[in-house]
C-alpha cells in the first residue's frame, strides 16, 4: 500500500466521525481572511464554527528485518492527524473537542492497529491539545501522531 493509499484511508476514518467538521488529507495554507472563512469554516449542528482536520506525514522510515535467509523491509510512517476548533467558552467547546479528538484517536487505533497495518506500532495518541491562535480565531488544537507500520516482500 502506498502513501497516498494510506493517507486515503486516514482521511476516510476521520471523515466518518460525528460532528468532525471538514478534512483535508494535506496541510492547509491561506493568506486572507476571506480564503480563510472559504477554507476552514463550517456548519456544526446549525452553526457556523471553525472545526477542521488535516492530515500530513512527519516521516517515513525505512528499516530492514532478517529472519535467517528471508529478508524484509519494513516501513515507519509517522503522520500528524492535526484538529482545529473554534473555542466558544459559552458552550464549554473545550470538552467538545477533546471528546471528538479522543474519537479520532480511537478510531484511528482501532482501524490500524488491529488488521494488517502492524500490530508492533505505538498506539495512536493526543500528543498536544492545547488554544492556539488559528488566523484570526482562537482555537483549541489537537494534534494525533499515528505510526503505520508497513511490511513490504523484498
Amino acid at each position: 500500500m502506498s502513501e497516498a493509499d494510506i493517507r486515503t484511508e486516514i482521511k476516510s476514518v476521520v471523515e466518518n466521525i460525528d460532528d468532525i467538521g471538514l478534512c483535508y488529507d494535506y496541510e492547509r495554507w491561506v493568506s486572507d481572511w476571506s480564503a480563510f472563512l472559504d477554507v476552514f469554516k463550517t456548519s456544526v449542528s446549525g452553526s457556523d464554527v471553525v472545526r477542521i482536520w488535516t492530515i500530513g506525514v512527519q516521516s517515513i522510515v525505512p528499516q530492514h528485518l532478517t529472519f535467517g535467509r528471508q529478508r524484509k523491509l519494513q516501513r515507519t510512517y509517522t503522520y500528524k492527524v492535526r484538529g482545529y476548533f473554534g473555542v466558544d467558552d459559552s458552550v464549554e467547546s473545550e470538552k467538545t473537542a477533546i471528546a471528538i479528538a479522543e474519537d479520532v484517536m480511537e478510531a484511528l487505533e482501532e482501524r490500524f492497529h488491529t488488521n494488517e497495518y502492524g500490530e508492533d506500532a505505538r498506539p495512536a495518541e493526543i500528543t498536544v491539545f492545547e488554544p492556539v491562535q488559528f488566523g484570526d480565531v482562537l482555537c483549541h488544537y489537537a494534534e494525533i501522531t499515528l505510526e503505520i507500520l508497513e511490511k513490504i516482500d523484498n
